[in-house]
């Protein structure tokens, strides 16, 4: 057990360190993803004080838990008008970019290292997904236009959940082998229709209740209270809970937008009490989730073996990135100048982390090997992101600083 002095103190110091980071961002356009992760490496297993085996048992609620206050953000922060004209560009992005991740790393395990098609199929479909926990803060700090961070968010969201989904029945077809390619469709069709259906009402709903309560104290956490029910109803229905928030997220975040509530005078004041709020919330639930995801790293990933599989795995999701935005700007009416932006978008993070702890759960062969590969793989897609994201943001400062001063050297 850590001494409450010390706990007290080291959580003291994780926030003091999020501020910072968010602080060098907005100075320097360096992300702060990795620095956090580092905090918790130090933490963990550099100097353990925290056992990183002892934090195992938090992934599932915390990791929802940070999802769904993460991605009511982002939902409140996506322009209505703009979603209806970008969703289908996203859907073709998480298609694309899913499908190729997992077709391209299934070859790599079957040819080169020998594993059979389910294990090679499971550890595809666990590496697939792009993390919203991890893109969504991102974005909202990025000099983008609102189309390409529409895009991204959706495409984040949907592949976390097509990854749980279809993870979750492969594990099920390793155990039993009595599942055919029907059941699958059918639970990723299922799981989309319920939380689209339940968490556009939530959302229509909620905005009615916020009517009613008006500008009286703890409106905010009750909202909270509201996210959390949703998601369980949802969840226990079958659907998605992550993606149901997103909705309702959107819905509440967008009520000028809508002719009938657009006319309430709470509109504009629910818009600024909630987003005011939750931005503090985020803030601290992101800032820790990082450094819990740094926490639980162990030293087994510096094994040569799995670094030299993980780099080439890594390969493999960059090219099939990089193929699949490239395609989808080709198809669509995309700006060329996204690419690159659209390209590192590829951070694997809390779905990848909990989903790889599933064979290990259901007592699978050499299911230590997922939760190393995806660790590592968590760490090398970070590291590209975080690089990417630096270089972006300065080159769009430096053709904004050239821009200002030529009309003045004229």
């Amino acid at each position: 057990m850590i001494d409450l002095t010390l706990l007290f103190f080291i959580s003291g110091s994780i926030i003091v360190i999020g501020f910072l980071g968010n602080l060098a961002y907005e100075k320097a356009k360096i992300p702060d993803v990795l620095f956090l992760l580092g905090i918790g490496v130090l933490l963990g297993p550099v100097f353990k004080v925290v056992h990183p085996g002892h934090l195992t048992d938090f992934a599932g609620p915390f990791g929802t838990f940070a999802l769904i206050v993460i991605l009511f953000e982002g939902g409140m922060d996506i322009k209505i008008r703009m979603l209806l004209k970008e969703f289908g560009n996203a859907t073709l992005l998480v298609f694309l970019s899913f499908m190729l991740t997992v077709a391209g790393i299934t070859l790599f395990l079957i040819n080169i290292m020998a594993w059979d098609l389910m294990r090679s199929l499971l550890l595809a479909t666990i590496l697939g997904c792009t993390s919203s926990a991890i893109v969504v803060p991102v974005l909202a700090k990025m000099t983008l236009g609102d189309d390409t961070k529409t895009v991204l968010f959706i495409e984040s969201a949907m592949s976390d959940v097509l990854a749980i989904v279809l993870a979750v029945t492969l594990v099920e077809f390793i155990k039993f082998e009595a599942i055919g390619i029907e059941k699958p469709m059918r639970a990723i069709a299922s799981s989309f229709s319920i939380a689209i259906v339940l968490g556009t009402f939530s959302g229509f709903f909620w905005f009615k209740m916020l009517s009613l309560i008006g500008d009286r104290k703890y409106s905010y956490m009750v909202t909270l209270g509201a996210m959390l029910i949703v998601t369980a109803v949802v969840e226990f229905l079958g659907g998605s809970g992550p993606i149901a928030i997103l909705l309702f997220g959107i819905i509440i975040g967008n009520c000028e937008a809508m002719p009938f509530f657009s006319k309430q005078p709470h509109c504009i004041l629910i818009d600024e009490t909630i987003k005011f709020f939750h931005g503090e919330v985020t803030f601290f639930i992101r800032t820790f989730f990082f450094v819990y995801m740094g926490m639980i790293i162990t030293a087994d990933v510096l094994e040569p073996h799995y670094l030299v599989v993980s780099s080439l795995i890594m390969l493999i999701i960059a090219a099939a990135r990089y193929v699949s935005v490239e395609s989808m700007v080709r198809l669509t009416d995309k700006e060329k100048s996204d690419k690159a932006a659209l390209f590192y978008m590829l951070p694997r993070g809390l779905a990848s982390a909990v989903l790889a702890s599933l064979p290990v759960s259901a007592g699978l062969k050499d299911s230590r090997d997922f939760i190393l590969y995806a660790v590592l793989i968590i760490i090398f897609s970070n590291i590209i992101m975080t690089s990417g994201v630096f270089l972006l943001e300065r080159k769009r400062a430096n053709d904004r600083d050239e821009t200002t001063a030529t009309p003045e050297s004229s």
